[in-house]
């Protein structure tokens, strides 16, 4: 029966797909140089191919040309400044990110900065700024419409780096809040785990995503985003399974399951989608992960198991900000303030669910308990199922 019902909302996704990241960002550095007759501007903007894809440019543009003109015309200095060369556009594939790069000449430094870049394209879009000043740092701006003025004129004052960082903090807070990936993650968790071990499951996740964050926003691990989006949808999709199998599975039906595995991973090697090696792996780490959560109750494994999730999970987390390129003399301060917003927005979700089941498990029957939990825990598989083949895919 529950089979029947993961196949209904695999389709009802495929109908109506839910973004996993509903809320898109594109960063940019602006180098400001005063020069003896005005001024020099360079801008490098970055955005991730599967955001740019998602915003659907080239329907709206139809030719590259087209496209270049917009990009002109979407980083406004005021009538003092004009570019000085076509804009630059490069893609790299090794990270799965475009690059843009703009250089404008001024009769003098502007005193406003105004980015409506993509704002017209969806209405969640964030464009996330930082600069330099004649070699000094200046705090980041987020722009999140086409009015939102960048003063770099009053920008040296000891508070606007503090407002920065409570920026980064609700960057953080509205990430995971617009992130359906990583609740869905976390409502896993909250299904498979009770008491003790949902505590040591949920502090597993933090020190991992904490790590991943902290190495990946340093530019110390860096991975192909789109690979880790694969692997995020996987990670959901494997708890969804422990969840339904934990009391079920036999050790000795190890290697049926495995074949199973690569048989149902087949497509994605058929098609040319991921190389049979990654598929070995991920049916024979699912294998042997089943096998450890049935036979070893120990607190340590839900902590080693969600230390290894939340490293995945910490990679999707620091493409968020890596890319904007975070100044080095502020850059524990603006990590640790994003992860401060990630944390508060993962526990208030958290305290939410907890208090919605504790509700439902004091006033209703078991049996009507039990049914509202395995559809949730279908909810999750169907979701995290959903994620991975289409990320897989490339669609």
């Amino acid at each position: 029966m529950i089979f029947k019902k993961i196949l209904i909302l695999l389709l009802l996704h495929a109908a109506f797909p839910l973004d996993a990241h509903n809320r898109s960002e594109s960063y940019s550095k602006f180098i400001f140089t005063s020069l003896a007759n005005g001024a020099e501007i360079k801008v490098s903007g970055t955005i991730k191919r599967s955001i740019f894809e998602s915003l659907q440019v080239e329907i709206k543009f139809q030719s590259y040309d087209n496209f270049i003109t917009y990009l002109g015309s979407s980083i406004d200095l005021g009538s003092e400044c004009k570019l000085r060369q076509p804009v630059e556009f490069t893609e790299n594939n090794s990270l799965g990110v475009l690059k843009f790069y703009w250089a404008f000449e001024c009769s003098q430094m502007p005193p406003s900065v105004s980015v409506p870049l993509f704002q017209d394209f969806g209405l969640t879009h964030t464009h996330i700024a930082r600069g330099q000043i004649d070699g000094e740092t200046i705090p980041e701006f987020m722009f999140a419409s086409k009015t939102d003025l960048w003063q770099i004129n009053s920008l040296s004052s000891p508070d606007t780096n503090q407002s920065s960082y409570w920026g980064y903090m609700k960057s953080g807070i509205q990430h995971i809040l617009s992130g359906w990936d990583h609740l869905a993650f976390l409502l896993g968790l909250l299904l498979l785990f009770q008491g003790r071990q949902l505590v040591i499951a949920i502090t597993g996740f933090t020190i991992g995503h904490s790590l991943t964050l902290g190495l990946g926003a340093m530019n110390v691990l860096r991975v192909h985003s789109e690979m880790v989006e694969i692997l995020i949808g996987f990670s959901i999709l494997l708890l969804a399974l422990e969840k339904f199998f934990k009391h079920q599975y036999e050790f000795n039906q190890g290697i049926k399951n495995f074949f199973f595995a690569l048989v149902a991973f087949s497509p994605l090697i058929l098609f040319g989608i991921l190389s049979p090696m990654l598929i070995f792996g991920l049916a024979l780490f699912l294998t042997i992960y089943l096998s450890l959560t049935h036979h070893y109750s120990s607190y340590w494994l839900p902590l080693m198991i969600t230390v290894f999730f939340g490293l995945i999970h910490g990679l999707g987390f620091a493409s968020s900000i890596a890319e904007a390129g975070l100044p080095q003399d502020r850059l524990w301060q603006i990590i640790l303030s994003f992860n401060v917003g990630v944390e508060i927005g993962q526990l208030a979700v958290a305290f939410s669910i907890l208090g919605l089941l504790t509700l439902a498990r004091n006033f209703l029957s078991a049996s009507s308990f039990s049914n509202i939990h395995n559809f949730t825990g279908a909810v999750v598989f169907s979701m995290g199922t959903f994620w991975f083949v289409t990320r897989a895919i490339g669609i």
